[in-house]
Formats: C-alpha cells, sequence, structure tokens
C-alpha cells in the first residue's frame, strides 16, 4: 500500500511542476534563410552609411557587396566606383575582401 501511496505523491508533484498550455503565444517562426537575408540587407546599408561618410575601409566593402550582389543587388559598375575611390584614397584591397 506504501508503493501506491509513493506513486501517486511523485505522479502529482509531477504534474505540479509540468508547465500548463499558456495563454501567450510563440511568436510565429521564421525560416533561418529569410533571417539571414535580413541580417546581410542591414549590414550593407550600415556599410552604406559608413561608406558615404568617408569611411576608407566601407567604401572598399561597399564595393565588393555591390560587385557581389551581397546584401543587394549586384551593380558592378557602381561597385568598382567604390572600390577605385577607395584605391584613390590608399586603401589596398588585396587580400581583403576580394579573395573572401
Amino acid at each position: 500500500m506504501a508503493a501506491n501511496a509513493t506513486a501517486t505523491k511523485n505522479a502529482n508533484m509531477s504534474s505540479a511542476v509540468r508547465p500548463g498550455p499558456s495563454s501567450a503565444k510563440a511568436p510565429p517562426s521564421v525560416p533561418l534563410a529569410a533571417v539571414v537575408t535580413e541580417a546581410v540587407r542591414r549590414w550593407y546599408l550600415e556599410t552604406h552609411k559608413e561608406a558615404v561618410k568617408g569611411d576608407v575601409k566601407m567604401q572598399a566593402l561597399l564595393g565588393q557587396m555591390l560587385i557581389d550582389g551581397y546584401g543587394c543587388e549586384a551593380d558592378p559598375v557602381a561597385g568598382k566606383e567604390w572600390v577605385d575611390k577607395a584605391r584613390r584614397r590608399g586603401y589596398r584591397m588585396s587580400g581583403t575582401y576580394d579573395e573572401l
């Protein structure tokens, strides 16, 4: 009889510990690819903002992003202009962004 009482007590304790259904709904699931795409797009926008302000490293990075279409629609002409601008300001890209 003691075994039954212990089993009943354990069952009651475990049900008290288990969380019941919650009234709060979980946020909708978002595919990882969409999260990564959005993060890369934000990276592109931030890079563009800093490049326009004159950051030479961001100018070089923006050029590569535009050439490759990374975070934006590919625009090789505009990308080359940003890369050339960074190069004219003394930035050497060899082994930095162009070989990743």
